[in-house]
Formats: structure tokens, sequence, C-alpha cells
């Protein structure tokens, strides 16, 4: 196969500002942290192509001596097709067989099945299993690259696989870790791009694993051989909060600590063979260092500066400077928040975009009168935006939420659309089919019956008056997030009095119900959008005999800028110089002119007294 090395030239890519292939921001959460006494992760599908449902993959047997298909990668609708993951993925169920006739997704390979596998909420890549196993993603650069099996490489797993492989198997974080390296190791890893000019920035992946009582970081990316792969993961302290923004941040590996590292057999072998660790001494060995591709200026803290946002809301007091080196070796991998975190808490911080910094995208002149913080690509190498944490391109984001008491009340708080536009929804694990507002629809066709497409609606009209929707947007739905989060502690108590298949049932029809009210919600909202801000004007008083229509206006600055002011205007200052000019030469041509005809004058008139005074 064709594998790449990067050099120390071609290592120092140029990524473009906003590249769509680099995908999602990833949070994660200690027990002792946590309001809810579990570990919390979540992911951001910052995707412009993804696949945006959420659907349930059922438990299923296997006969001795099964084989399990391993799938060629495919982010974009439908992310699947075929009969290996239950009913909601299979042909019959696509909804939208008119725009294309898709076919069975391309199988690459085979594993030896297990008896049994466990049934999971699966998105773009597992998101929780039934023993409340879960997952948030994050795309990482790396200095390695391999081709897939059916394209002329020799890897047969990319993350997507080996995340539902381990939401399949594994009934801890440690389990998933283990599982997902021992496949890499053993059939080759492949990253999401494996032609173009984004291969490197494509080929490292990070995954965050929580279970009921540990959270880790797991990293993972090609070896030099591209038939096996070189992977580490770090127990996240359970007191701390860490954050991968496309960026490893895994330095030091202790693998004699393997309450707290894991890492594959040939991790130290690969960096040194290959020059990226000179040997020396294990202690001094960073992975980050080793194995993470380098962004360079002008985007070297399109990732760090995520990590520093996140860090310092959640804790206030720490100092550190978001100005860092490209790989943040300044910062912890991890830091205990001020307070107790719970899922209203990492909701609120996936919807940040810097507001109340030098750095926030609601103020700036790009942000146009109205405060709109979002940054569409340029295409442009040489320049940037800053990369905030909640994305217009977002396919969806949640926050997992574990249960301590009840395996069965392990809960993924769902929100379609970008984070900033969203209502996040309790979507149970357990349910028996995902609600159909979640589970359907596409980017082909709009649908105005599925959660992405009404929480799109709300996001573009609300972006173009942004600082007079937004407030209306986060109130709305802060009390809808509110409401669920508590009716979560009266579904923990019912469903302690249920059997399981009841429990199923009940937890169904919650998650269903609920759905169809985030659904009603977010119509209601644009339609309120829309009424309250529209041509140029604030609606208010609307129940009164006389309603209230005020001008938005603009901002001074924003005004000055265009030129609205005359005097302020650089055309118009250019005009009124030019014009004074020309009145200047006019009397000069004008005094020069009197002399002359003064002297003529004078000299037809040679008897004319000198008077003197």
């Amino acid at each position: 196969m064709r594998l790449l090395t990067a050099s120390a030239t071609s290592l120092l890519l140029l990524v473009a500002v906003a590249a769509e292939s680099d995908r999602c921001t990833a949070i994660i959460v200690g027990a002792n942290a946590s309001t809810t006494g579990a570990p919390m992760t979540t992911q951001t599908a910052d995707c412009s192509n993804c696949d945006f449902r959420l659907l349930k993959v059922p438990s299923q047997t296997h006969a001795p001596g099964a084989m399990r298909d391993v799938v060629l990668v495919k982010q974009s609708y439908p992310r699947y097709v075929g009969d290996g993951h239950g009913p909601m993925y299979t042909r019959t169920a696509l909804l939208e067989d008119d725009l294309y006739n898709w076919t069975a997704t391309p199988v690459i390979g085979q594993i030896p099945e297990v008896p049994t596998t466990f049934a999971y909420l699966d998105g773009v890549y597992g998101v929780m299993n039934e023993h409340q196993v879960a997952f948030g993603e994050s795309t990482c650069g790396a200095r390695l690259w391999a081709k897939p099996l059916s394209q002329g490489g020799r890897a047969l797993f990319d993350i997507v696989e080996l995340s539902r492989v381990a939401m399949e198997r594994a009934r801890t974080a440690r389990e998933a870790i283990m599982v997902m390296g021992h496949l890499a190791e053993t059939y080759g890893y492949y990253g999401c791009s494996w032609e173009g000019d984004d291969v490197f920035a494509e080929s490292g992946e990070t995954l965050t694993v929580t279970d009921t009582t540990e959270a880790w970081i797991f990293h993972i990316l090609p070896d030099d051989t591209g038939a096996s792969a070189v992977w580490a993961a770090q127990r996240v302290p359970d007191t701390d909060i860490a954050v991968v923004a496309n960026q490893f941040v895994i330095r030091s590996v202790d693998v004699n600590d393997s309450a707290n590292y894991l890492a594959s057999s040939n991790m130290l072998d690969v960096a040194k063979r290959n020059g990226f660790w000179d040997g020396d001494d294990v202690e001094d060995f960073d992975f980050t260092a080793s194995f993470a591709m380098v962004r360079e200026h002008p985007n070297q803290y399109y990732s760090t500066r995520r990590v520093w946002r996140v860090f310092t809301l959640a804790n206030p007091s720490l100092s550190l400077s978001p100005t860092t080196d490209v790989f943040a070796s300044d910062y912890p991998l991890s830091t205990r928040p001020a307070m107790l975190l719970g899922p209203a808490d990492l909701m609120q911080l996936q919807r940040d975009h810097y507001e109340g910094t030098a750095y926030d995208l609601t103020t700036d002149k790009a942000s146009g009168p109205y405060g709109n913080p979002d940054r569409y690509s340029t295409g442009a190498a040489d320049g940037q935006f800053e990369r905030a944490i909640s994305l217009f391109r977002t396919a969806y984001s949640y926050v997992t939420h574990a249960s301590v008491l009840d395996p069965r009340l392990g809960v993924v708080w769902f929100g379609p659309y970008a984070p900033h536009a969203t209502t996040y929804v309790p979507m149970y694990a357990a349910v028996k089919a995902t609600p159909d507002a979640a589970a359907t629809g596409s980017l082909r066709r709009f649908d105005n019956a599925t959660l992405f497409w009404a929480n799109a609606l709300v996001g573009n009209y609300g972006g173009i008056f942004f600082k007079l929707t937004s407030p209306v947007i986060r109130a709305a739905s802060g009390a809808y997030e509110a409401a669920a989060l508590a009716a979560h502690a009266a579904v923990t108590a019912h469903v302690a009095t249920l059997s399981n298949a009841d429990a199923v049932t009940f937890l169904t029809q919650t998650s269903a119900d609920a759905t169809t009210h985030a659904l009603a919600s977010a119509t209601a909202l644009f339609t309120t959008l829309v009424t309250r801000f529209h041509d140029g004007y604030v609606v208010s008083n609307t129940t009164a005999d006389e309603m209230n229509i005020a001008p938005m206006g603009y901002p001074q600055w924003w005004l000055r800028s265009v030129g609205y002011y005359v005097n302020d205007s650089n055309e118009v200052r250019v005009v009124v110089g030019a014009l004074m000019g020309a009145a200047l030469t006019i009397v000069v041509l004008g005094v020069a002119a009197g002399f002359a005809v003064g002297r003529y004058v004078a000299l037809q008139q040679p008897s004319v007294r000198t008077v003197k005074y």
C-alpha cells in the first residue's frame, strides 16, 4: 500500500480555516466533578455533510463461527445500509429512496463475531450502549496515514467501525479501549481520508470514553506499516474536566501504571524508528510531540483556543494564556472545575462563541451589525477566523448522562444542528427505537418533521439578527431543558418500580414525548422569531390594542464603517479636499490676474503719482 510519513516540511501543513474535515470538540468530566456522580462526555459533530440521525442498534445473538462484517467508512447520509445493525439501518427503512437508489454499504473484511452483542445508540460514531459505556469524538491530525483494504491499502478498521464494535462488546470504558486497541493493532487502522490534501489532518482520532465510574481519553493513528495501529489512553482524574479539540493532548505515557495509562505495544518502537523520538529515555517520551500533526500559522490556535476556553470557563482561577504554543505545552491534561458540573453546564459550554473575551465572535467586525457568530469557510490559506465550540455546520451535539443507580437510565441529551440553536432532548439508551424526528431525515431535503431541520430554521433565521434573537432562543431552549432535567428525576423514580420490559416501553414513550415537545417548541420558536424580528423592525406588545413596532437601527461603529456619516466618509473627505483645493487655486489665479491687469493700466498712465501714507 501507499503509506506516507510527514517530513519536517510537509508536517507543517496549512490547514484551511474552518476546514470542514476537522469536525468535533469533545469534553469529558470525571465522576467526582459531576453532579450526577458519574462521568459525562460530550461531542459536537461539526461536519457539514454528515448523517444527523440518531438510531438504535439492538442486541443480537449469533451462531458459533459467525463472522462480523466490517464496512468502509461513510459519514454522509445514509452512513450505513444493510442488515447488520438492526431494522433502522435496513434499505427499507430509508425514507428518501426517491432521491437515489442506495445499495448495501461495501464490506471490506470480516472478523469473528461474538455470541451476543449489546444494544446501543448510534450516530456518526457509537454514542452509548446498554451498559452506559459512552463515547465523544474529535478528529486529530497525525504524522502517519494509511489506506483501507478496498482502496489499495492494508487497514481494515476506521474509528467509526471501531466505536461500533466496542459498543457491541464492552461493559466498561477500559474494556472498550482494549477492544478497539486490539482490533486496530491486529487488523490495521486508517483515517477517514486517504486521498487529497487532508490525509494527515484526518489520520488521527480521539475518543473520550466513559462508563459509570471511569473517564478516559483514547488516541489512535496508523502505524508505519499501514497494517496496524499506534494508540494510547490516559485516565482523566475523577475530580477533573478535560477537552480534546482536533489535537492530541496525551503527553507522557507511563506504561507501568496500568491504572491510569494504556498503550499499544509498538508505540515506542514506531516513534523511534521514524525519528519522532530519540529513544534515549522512556520518561521523556511525549505522545503528542511524537505523533501529532503540527498546525502552522495562522491556524496554530485552531485547537488550543477551545481548550483554553473550556478550562477557563470551568475554572476561572486557572491562569492560562490563550496564546500558547501549538501543542499547549503549558496546559494541563485536565483541571479541577470551580464547582461540580451537570449536564446543563456542558450544554452551555457547547454553545460558546468566546462571549465576553477578546475573541468574542459576536462583537467583532465580521459579526456585522447584529453580532452573527457564524464564520463560513473562505478557502483561503493565509487568514483565519476564530474557531468557536459552537458551529453552524454541526450535525448534532450531545451530553451523555450515566446513572449510578440503574443501568436502564443511561440517557443522551441529544441536540440536532448547531448547539446555539438546538434544544437538548433526553434519548434514553434503553429505548426500543429512537423517535422519528431524530431517526429520519437528511441534508438532501428539508423536512419540518425532523428536529434537525426545525432547529436549522431557528439557527439560520436567528443568525440574521443574532444579538436580538439569541436571548429569545436561549430562553426557549433553557426552559425546555430545565423542565426535562427536572422530569428526569421523576423518570428515575418511576423506572425503579418497573420490570425491564415495562421500563423499555416507558422510556421509549418518554423519549418520544420529549421529542414531540421539542419539535413543537422549535417550530413555535421559529414563528416567534419571524414575528418579533423582521424587515428591520422589532415587534412587541402583540397582545395589546396597539402593538409596538420599533426600528432595529444599527450600531454606530457599523454605520461609520460603511460610510453612512458624510463627514466620516473617506470618499467625501477626498471630494471636499479637492473642492477646497480648487477654490484656493481660483483665489491665487484671481490675485495674479488682478496684479497683471493693474500693472498694464499703470504702464498706460505714466503721470500717476505715488502716494505715500
